[in-house]
């Protein structure tokens, strides 16, 4: 515990250092204690107290935490290359962002995790609108206010239940039973799904995320809103609240999908995307697959992190947001980057996505195995508009920040298969086939239509968050 401490408070007080000037460089030696203090406490370790008595702030360095702090590691690694030359707070907010997410995946204790998720929502809200555009500063502030709704409603829940239980600790809690603890469960749920981006609750995301700088897109997407799964993971596990995870992880899931399947502008068509594969996660999560539902987190954390890197720098060259504006007209680094990026995240043997989908199906009942085939198939789906990107036009910029992204997913496919070898089944890769050919002629028959989806309006965003989390409460209630 104490390296994961110390790791935590360089990244911290490096930060807060690096507003002095020379950004970069304390960012780059936040990065050096970090990954010393992971090699020190890797083999893991039990929750322990920090501080006396019924005070003392429970800390845990389980997989989650670990999976997560490598995954933070891999993403500002690649970010500090790819902003090497950018001044000003930039770099320092970005590690104190990476600092509080490290802070926030060893806590086990409901103050702790509402401290943390408002520090990266603050954090968050200053780099999205970083550059000081209109469209930006406007996506900002939609993101500030809704997650701080979300953080209202969490507070509330954390009140109801320390009254009732007199205790933060979430190993503490035990199961529901109480009426008044069901609410505050209900209410705690809420504010987190807000924070990770669930579809009805967090429809901030696509505009925030479709309009930061790409370097933050890729942060933000990669491992910020992963933070709001963390705490539902930590949050469901506390109060068995299965049903519930699984509940949002479908809602998500198929949400988000039929607005990605449709959206023509490349940003908000990988926010989008984003906000539907986190029902995977939540899926594996809630039906009793931990492992898989960890592992595609880390895989869609560096997949969709390259995809937003070479989108960024491919809206860049090519001047236009427009996927339909985009073909041809890529350099040879963008269309590689988006070409490893959309074979990932579709599931091509033997790819990052492909394993995390494997082992993730490995341990679900066969109707949730049919859910994740009916998101894959829409994921191909939806990532079949991009087949004219991946054709590069001639030489352009070198990859820069997306070598550490090539590198981790090269590494992540290397070990899986390695790891398990239920990977090599035929079956499996039939499967995976299927899915794809199923999702090629799903879009060919998808792009004919031309549904009115209901625009995501601030309004809109703060109505749909209200009634889910009525939702999310009376079916803890129900349980």
């Amino acid at each position: 515990m104490s390296a994961a401490l110390f790791g935590v408070a360089g990244y911290l007080a490096l930060g807060v250092l690096g507003f002095l000037g020379r950004g970069w460089l304390t960012g780059a030696l936040a990065w050096a204690v970090g990954a010393g203090a992971l090699i020190i406490w890797a083999p893991g370790f039990s929750e322990s107290a920090l501080g006396p008595g019924p005070w003392g702030i429970r800390l845990i360095g389980d997989t989650v935490a670990l999976g997560f702090w490598c995954l933070a590691l891999v993403l500002h690694a690649a970010i500090l290359w790819e902003e090497r030359r950018r001044k000003g707070a930039f770099h320092p907010l970005l590690t104190l962002l990476v600092g509080t997410t490290l802070a926030l995946v060893i806590s086990r204790d409901l103050f702790n995790l509402y401290v943390c998720l408002e520090l990266t929502s603050l954090l968050s809200f200053l780099l999205v609108g970083y550059e000081g555009r209109s469209a930006s500063i406007w996506a900002s502030l939609q993101y500030l206010i809704l997650t701080t709704v979300g953080m209202i409603l969490y507070l509330f829940g954390l009140g109801l239940v320390y009254g009732r239980l007199g205790t933060l600790a979430l190993s503490e809690i035990g199961r529901l039973g109480d009426p008044v603890v069901s609410i505050g469960a209900g209410l705690l749920l809420s504010g987190a799904a807000v924070k990770g981006g669930v579809f009805l609750l967090g429809l901030w995301l696509p505009r925030a995320h479709g309009r930061a700088p790409h370097s933050v897109s890729a942060i933000l997407s990669g491992l910020v809103v992963k933070m709001g799964i963390v705490a539902l993971v930590r949050l469901g596990e506390a109060f068995s609240a299965g049903p519930v995870l699984v509940a949002l992880g479908a809602l998500t899931g198929f949400g988000g999908l039929l607005y990605a399947l449709w959206e023509q502008d490349l940003k908000y068509f990988l926010a989008f995307s984003t906000m539907s594969q986190l029902g995977y996660v939540l899926l594996g999560f809630g039906l009793g697959a931990p492992l898989g539902g960890l592992l595609y987190a880390l895989a869609h954390g560096l997949f969709k992190a390259l995809l937003f890197l070479s989108a960024g720098k491919a809206i860049q060259e090519a001047g236009s947001r427009q996927i339909a504006e985009l073909g041809g007209r890529l350099p040879w680094g963008p269309a590689m980057g988006l070409a490893l990026g959309t074979w990932s995240i579709a599931g091509l043997p033997p790819l990052a996505g492909f394993v995390a989908k494997g082992l993730l199906c490995a341990d679900l009942p066969p109707w949730g195995k049919w859910l994740v085939f009916a998101l894959g198939v829409g994921t191909v789906a939806s990532f079949s508009k991009l087949i004219p990107l991946l054709r590069p036009r001639g030489n352009g910029p070198s990859p820069t920040g997306e070598i550490p992204l090539f590198l981790a997913l090269a590494s992540f496919s290397f070990w899986g298969f390695f790891s398990y070898p239920l990977l090599f089944d035929p079956e499996l890769w039939g499967q995976s086939g299927l899915c794809l050919g199923l999702g090629l002629i799903a879009f060919l028959l998808a792009r004919r239509a031309h549904p009115r989806l209901p625009g995501l309006t601030l309004d809109r965003a703060l109505l749909s968050l209200i009634l889910a989390s009525v939702g999310i409460v009376l079916g803890l209630l129900a349980l």
